[in-house]
């Protein structure tokens, strides 16, 4: 991956149209569904701090994984299985949540994402409400970004055979 590869993998990644109108809206939505933090309250400020929030959190952590990545070697883009059948396929993005290319082809830990997003979730401890930095908070927040990956890869794997059966 080279380095204006790994450029536009971040910015696709903060400020892609998938990014902004698609995930950005979802997360926002759920979050002030859940009230989450409460500090913010059920209102459109407490929407857009929620929406600034995230831009703000993908920007860090995706920045923190392509630069640590760079140096380990690592490939943070979800590159398909290729397997056939959905267990295999499954079990693949299950797998690469946590594992990630290296320069030769093996999958070995994702340094450069646990890196991102716990360095990212600490950093973000600096705006949030209290009531979302406490440790606690600060771990779930971590765990849930490394599910939220599980849920991309899931997303790039098998979106295109859906999108495919779609326009028939």
């Amino acid at each position: 991956m080279t380095g204006t590869q790994r450029l536009t993998w971040i910015v696709d990644g903060t400020i892609g149209p998938r990014s902004l109108f698609i995930v950005g809206p979802a997360g926002t939505s759920l979050q002030t569904a859940f009230n989450w933090p409460s500090e913010w309250e059920r209102s459109w400020s407490g929407a857009g701090k929620r929406y600034a929030h995230r831009e703000a959190d993908v920007a860090i952590s995706n920045t923190i994984e392509a630069g640590l990545g760079a140096l380990w070697g690592e490939d943070p883009r979800y590159i398909p299985s290729g397997r056939r059948g959905i267990g295999p396929r499954a079990r693949y993005a299950i797998k690469t949540a946590f594992l990630a290319q290296r320069r030769d082809g093996r999958l070995a830990p994702a340094w450069g994402r646990y890196a991102g997003n716990v360095v990212n979730n600490l950093i973000e401890n600096a705006w949030l409400p209290p009531s979302a930095t406490t440790p606690a908070q600060t771990i779930t927040r971590s765990v849930l970004g490394l599910l939220s990956r599980l849920g991309g890869n899931a997303w790039e794997e098998f979106w295109p055979d859906v999108r495919r059966h779609l326009r028939r």
